[in-house]
């Protein structure tokens, strides 16, 4: 068995139980793990993740074995739904995190795009919001003023409709050559708006006709696919990651807009949520501060035990 040449471009781009694709230049193998790979004392119930980089050996009739896994840069992880003591690896080595909400049917869910936005300050990914189903906001809807608390702090927002291709070219100089994983509740048009930025794309596709016809069905947990120059992560369970073993006290170092108020807090381990004499509160019962952002911190604070 000889490495593949080039093997800094050899990245995982599915997870399936003990087995993954592996895509190195045009060639793409489907690989077992090298028996002496482990996830014990990692912290991690899984050994490899989409997005890994990693060494390879081709074994032949395209097939082949993960020899090394290389150093990540950063990972999404969310507790094991079996383990919750452990994180799951949902992806590895991530430039974004798009995370689209819709302005109607659903509304946006901002305890969500916040919990997403923690997420990613948190693991050194770059956070690009996008609200997605414009074109169904009333004449009165002011939707400039409704994502303000995001685009004063610097955050990148895209308003989009990709029943109308409205915001689809600035979306898609966003994600071009970027790898991304794609955040959102069911029902904002995620594959509907990826699909008009690249005509013909399909989350769901993830098997090829030949691994029907020779009957190698994976069970996915994850996917990466080929999109803009870049990839695109598709992932179930979206909604619970991120913030697993982040300690309520810590939410409000990735709350930037809340944090300058907390420095005026009479007492220093002031939780925001009920002291009195507290300046997160007092600026936003005065309307200086976000009160749907405030509210997210609540409820995820809540939600972190605290």
């Amino acid at each position: 068995d000889t490495p593949l040449a080039d093997v800094s471009h050899a990245r995982v781009t599915e997870v399936s139980s003990g087995l993954c694709r592996v895509a190195t230049g045009d060639t793409t193998l489907l690989c077992s793990l090298k028996g002496t790979l482990k996830a014990a004392e990692t912290g991690y119930s899984n050994v490899v993740a989409v997005g890994d980089h990693v060494v390879v050996t081709e074994t032949g009739n395209g097939d082949g074995l993960v020899e090394e896994i290389l150093p990540r840069r950063n990972v999404l992880a969310r507790p094991d739904p079996a383990a919750p003591h452990l994180q799951q690896i949902l992806a590895a080595n991530l430039d974004q995190l798009l995370i689209v909400g819709a302005w109607r049917n659903p509304h946006s869910w901002f305890e969500l795009v916040d919990r997403c936005l923690s997420t990613a300050e948190r693991h050194g990914i770059t956070p690009l919001l996008c609200v997605n189903k414009v074109d169904l906001a009333e004449p009165d809807d002011d939707i400039d003023a409704v994502l303000a608390p995001y685009t004063d702090l610097g955050y990148r927002v895209v308003q989009t409709s990709a029943e109308q291709g409205i915001g689809i070219t600035p979306l898609r100089l966003h994600l071009h050559s970027q790898v991304t994983v794609v955040a959102g509740l069911s029902g904002v048009g995620k594959s509907s708006l990826l699909s008009a930025v690249q005509p013909g794309f399909n989350l769901k596709t993830g098997e090829t006709n030949a691994d029907r016809e020779q009957g190698r069905h994976t069970t996915t947990q994850a996917l990466m696919l080929p999109f803009a120059d870049g990839y695109v992560v598709d992932t179930p369970g979206i909604k619970e990651f991120g913030l697993a073993g982040l300690d309520a006290s810590e939410l409000i170092a990735y709350y930037p807009d809340l944090l300058g108020a907390a420095m005026h807090c009479k007492f220093a381990d002031c939780t925001h949520t009920h002291e009195p004499d507290c300046a997160v509160r007092e600026q936003v019962f005065a309307g200086e501060l976000s009160a749907t952002r405030y509210k997210s911190y609540q409820a995820i604070r809540v939600s972190l035990g605290g």
